[in-house]
């Protein structure tokens, strides 16, 4: 009984989280011509899943931490969001890793502000990365902001970050 009231309340959240990302769902499942628009939906929202995903992971990444400590963390935190090139890439060169730099402030999530379909394999992701310290958890406020674009491609089955470009801190 257990198991199928933990199903119940998933298969809820998860319902919630998809119709509160997608856009103009409603639209869409009263408009069964446009299959596109369908696709396109359901695909912005496992872009969403994969940059909001990756964002919450950036505060395990200690960027100053020994290069051992530093690359095993990139690779347990980043492993599923990124394509292979892109963590070997931070692999070969940690300095180029987004993470955690001091203790505080800290990367706290992405913040989405776009998302541009490039191709069919292909979207541009731009936002911040928001960074708290232990007041804004508080205030639920932002200490810092950090642009960031990424692009993430679909590589076979699966929608990867597969390069991302850090702006300046605002």
């Amino acid at each position: 009984m257990k198991k199928v009231t933990f199903l119940m309340l998933n298969l809820t959240v998860l319902a919630f989280l998809y119709n509160s990302f997608a856009e103009n769902i409603y639209t869409k499942i009263y408009n069964p011509n446009n299959i596109s628009e369908i696709v396109d939906s359901q695909e912005k929202y496992q872009i969403i899943k994969i940059v909001d995903g990756f964002g919450r992971k950036l505060k395990n990444v200690p960027l100053l931490a020994p290069k051992e400590i530093l690359i095993k963390s990139i690779k347990d935190n980043y492993g599923i969001y990124v394509t292979d090139r892109l963590l070997e890439k931070w692999i070969k060169d940690p300095s180029k890793a987004p993470g955690r730099l001091t203790s505080s402030p800290w990367p706290d999530r992405i913040e989405i502000k776009s998302i541009c379909k490039i191709d069919e394999l292909t979207y541009k992701v731009k936002g911040e990365i928001v960074e708290i310290t232990s007041n804004e958890v508080v205030s639920n406020g932002v200490a810092i902001r950090r642009p960031i674009i990424l692009i993430v491609r679909k590589i076979g089955d699966y929608w990867l970050i597969d390069e991302i470009v850090l702006g300046n801190y605002k």
